[in-house]
């Protein structure tokens, strides 16, 4: 990774910061400047590229673009899947391991929004789960790390999933896990977040991790599986 410069740092800073403030159009307008910048595009820097298209793919998705995010998302995981195959590390997993987590945050969408008529969605969603919580759990063995606040993020969304289209009591365990992950998140945070971007960051978290543990309760019954459904999309 080659020396980024100040205003570059500042557009990159501002668009993580700013979706962890929910404020979408804004983190987008930084995106937009930090992709116009053409030490992005080095070489140097295309884990960083690739980290500012999965961010410009979430808070599209927020704000219910949904092609023009998965567009983002797509680019970035074809990014991170050629990092780790070039340089198998704790950074390149984690990253993959997070775009991961979107494409099947996404693929579980698109398959509850198709009533789950289309099984390939279902195999997707799961699919790239596994994927990132292998990718998670080998970064962390090799770095001695306990978490990650990718895996903070994360871990409440793999639940969902899990619960929706995988294994049920496997979204338990990791409902529970989310929940007790929450008072950590952003610890050790490097960004320049205010106490109160942690403290809501934490709120979030384990918000997250409550409604993971809702989705997994009403997922087991037909009844209730619609209320599962509803949470879910609401809260990945």
């Amino acid at each position: 990774m080659s020396e980024i410069s100040p205003k570059l740092n500042e557009h990159l800073n501002g668009l993580t910061n700013e979706i962890s403030r929910r404020h979408f159009d804004e983190a987008l307008e930084h995106g937009r400047e930090a992709i116009a910048s053409d030490e992005l595009h080095s070489d140097e820097n295309r884990s960083i590229l690739a980290a500012v298209y999965r961010n410009m793919g979430a808070a599209n998705d927020h704000l219910g673009r949904d092609d023009i995010a998965c567009d983002y998302m797509e680019q970035a995981y074809r990014i991170h899947d050629d990092r780790v195959a070039e340089n198998r590390t704790p950074e390149t997993l984690r990253e993959r391991s997070a775009t991961a987590s979107y494409v099947g945050i996404f693929a579980t969408k698109a398959y509850l929004a198709g009533q789950r008529q289309d099984p390939e969605l279902a195999k997707k969603a799961i699919g790239a789960v596994h994927q990132a919580e292998a990718d998670m759990a080998e970064a962390g063995r090799i770095s001695g790390d306990k978490y990650h606040q990718y895996e903070i993020n994360m871990t409440g969304r793999w639940s969902m999933i899990e619960s929706l289209v995988g294994s049920k009591g496997r979204g338990f365990v990791l409902a529970g896990r989310a929940i007790r992950l929450a008072p950590l998140s952003e610890k050790n945070q490097q960004k320049g977040l205010t106490k109160k971007d942690v403290l809501r960051a934490r709120k979030r978290a384990l918000m997250r991790g409550v409604a993971a543990m809702a989705v997994n309760l009403t997922s087991h019954t037909k009844p209730t599986e619609k209320v599962a459904e509803s949470i879910a999309n609401k809260a990945m």
